[in-house]
């Protein structure tokens, strides 16, 4: 007689996915440990969060570009090593007695559920809405609220925030949006292309000039004009330069090509 199989509910197979992911994140975590540990690898070990940042940018760049290149697989390999290098990252923190790895995890875990009443219902002390069905605009109304009003991140003007450390063309799409909220001077998409031609006329004045420190300025200028513009777009000026840097490379490999046959 042959035994009939039982099929796994819905609930039974969703907690042994997210055993599975714990049991993952725990074997990262002891791998990491086992680096850093008496008998692990000598370059691991004498790492610091200082040294380490260079390598969290590389990593998080090659995972944007795994994710602009549409290919699943390549996102796999790219984002684990972003894992990997914020586990080790943190676990040094976690050696040195500063906080540990679940302080770290449980903390962005409060802060999410903090920020998204909408979704789990929570209210903050000090902060009285839990609306559901949340516009996009609300929702980041309310996310900027909540730091604000409830966590104490509010400063003194709203760009403090924009981090010192950002490249200057992330930097500025970041100081333009954050602009964009209070109202400062809203333009539409006819006025900054105006704005950019007339940047560029600037330009070619400086340039007649001879005045090289003028061409520096106002070339500057027009790329934060051009940032302005992607950003009423809709269109991350990050993404857009890097397309247009890997047509770039496409041509002249092509015209590299063509030049040695």
């Amino acid at each position: 007689m042959k035994m009939k199989v039982l099929e796994e509910s819905d609930l039974t197979q969703q907690i042994k996915n997210q055993s599975e992911t714990a049991a993952a994140f725990n074997r990262l975590y002891e791998l990491v440990k086992t680096l850093r540990g008496e008998n692990g690898c000598p370059w691991d070990k004498e790492q610091t969060p200082l040294s380490l940042r260079d390598a969290l940018v590389e990593e998080i760049f090659e995972a944007i570009d795994a994710v602009t290149s549409r290919e699943p697989m390549h996102c796999k390999e790219e984002l684990g090593d972003c894992f990997f290098n914020l586990m080790l990252t943190t676990y040094i923190f976690e050696q040195s007695q500063n906080f540990s790895v679940k302080d770290a995890v449980n903390e962005v875990c409060e802060k999410i559920v903090r920020r998204h009443p909408h979704v789990f219902g929570e209210i903050s002390e000090g902060f009285c809405e839990a609306k559901k069905n949340l516009k996009k605009e609300e929702i980041l109304s309310q996310w900027d609220k909540i730091k604000e009003n409830v966590e104490g991140r509010k400063t003194a003007s709203v760009l403090d925030s924009v981090p010192k450390g950002f490249p200057p063309l992330l930097k500025a799409g970041k100081l333009l949006k954050k602009a964009a909220k209070t109202g400062f001077e809203k333009k539409d998409i006819q006025e900054v292309k105006n704005i950019i031609s007339k940047d560029l006329d600037e330009v070619s004045a400086s340039e007649k000039k001879g005045d090289a420190f003028q061409v520096e300025e106002e070339l500057g200028d027009l790329l934060f004009s051009a940032v302005e513009l992607c950003r009423l777009y809709n269109v991350d000026a990050n993404v857009a330069l890097e397309n247009a840097n890997r047509k770039f490379i496409k041509r002249f490999k092509c015209n590299e090509t063509k030049d040695r046959q």
